[in-house]
């Protein structure tokens, strides 16, 4: 049966099923508001990850081929879950991603600025970004249309700075509410935007087990491809000398967790956490392999804090070393 996409028309259709009831849709768009609406309704919910269901439909593409094989595979258990939060964590997120929306917003206007200026042969640093500044630098602009857009693009950025400013004191209005904020804020390079936003994609920290699992949904989990372990020499299977090669990050990842645990890690390499990352250098090849351990303790570091609200002790961190 085809429906509107509408929640009191899905409700009637899943109310008319009888218990123990079971919806299994694909990650999108529409998949978090879904997941808020119908638990209530529902037994289980079933959000999974369609990159694991390519080609669901087989030879003959369809609606109802769709949703016949994606049932098939749920009784099954073929199926990998998202995790969805409730409300509350639905929330916190909005507020990062408008504060996102508007960080690259104002970061768009600023290169338009920089880009007048630069086109003209003209170095105003970072003064054409505010109001004062922006005055005196237009005056060595020589065309009037340039000085002209200069001055309302230069608007249009104030305004998006006070936006900005209200959108960060929401997101983190919205973080101290949770348990994990406190102990995260004591973590050396971890301010209150980068905690906002591990508190809004993580949600609850005891989903990763381990602290690979984290590595892997940040993005920090090395994969590697080997055809096998074992080769034939002179008839008899023996172990392969060489080792497994390195082909890259995991690519399916979570962007916002990867832009906190990269920028904290360069923040710490030049601070508190410089000394071990001297050391790192010495036995890495180059900068990125060494600022990459950094980020994937970071991440340990973190989730284990998440976990236990423990006190950030960074004697306890190194204590190996």
């Amino acid at each position: 049966e085809r429906i509107p996409t509408r929640i009191s028309q899905i409700r009637r259709i899943i109310k008319e099923v009888p218990r123990p009831r079971q919806v299994v849709f694909e990650e999108g768009t529409q998949a978090a508001w879904l997941w808020s609406e119908l638990h209530r309704d529902c037994d289980d919910i079933l959000v999974c990850d369609p990159r694991q269901n390519k080609e669901l439909s087989g030879q003959f593409k369809s609606d109802k081929n769709d949703a016949r094989n994606l049932a098939l595979r749920a009784r099954g258990d073929l199926l990998k879950r998202v995790w969805h939060g409730g409300q509350e964590l639905q929330s916190m997120r909005e507020t990062v991603r408008t504060y996102q929306s508007l960080t690259g917003e104002s970061t768009r206007l600023k290169n338009q600025i920089r880009a007048v200026f630069r086109g003209r042969g003209v170095g105003v640093g970072r003064k054409a970004y505010e109001v004062k500044g922006r005055r005196k630098a237009i005056r060595d602009l020589n065309l009037p249309a340039q000085r002209d857009r200069v001055t309302r693009v230069g608007a249009v950025l104030d305004e998006v700075t006070v936006q900005r400013c209200k959108a960060l004191k929401t997101m983190v209005k919205y973080a101290r509410r949770s348990s994990m904020y406190k102990p995260l804020r004591a973590i050396d390079g971890i301010g209150p935007v980068f905690t906002s936003m591990f508190i809004a994609e993580v949600g609850d920290p005891h989903r990763f087990r381990t602290k690979a699992q984290l590595w892997s949904y940040a993005g920090l989990a090395l994969m590697t491809y080997d055809t096998a372990e074992f080769e034939l020499k002179h008839g008899c299977p023996v172990r392969k000398a060489r080792a497994q090669r390195t082909r890259g990050l995991v690519r399916s990842y979570n962007r916002t967790l990867k832009y906190v645990f990269k920028q904290a890690a360069m923040t710490l390499s030049r601070t508190t956490w410089s000394a071990q990352y001297q050391v790192l250098l010495k036995h890495s090849k180059n900068e990125s392999s060494a600022l990459l351990t950094l980020a994937r303790k970071l991440a340990g570091v973190m989730l284990y804090i998440a976990k236990t609200e423990e006190k950030y002790d960074v004697a306890k961190v190194f204590k190996a070393q």
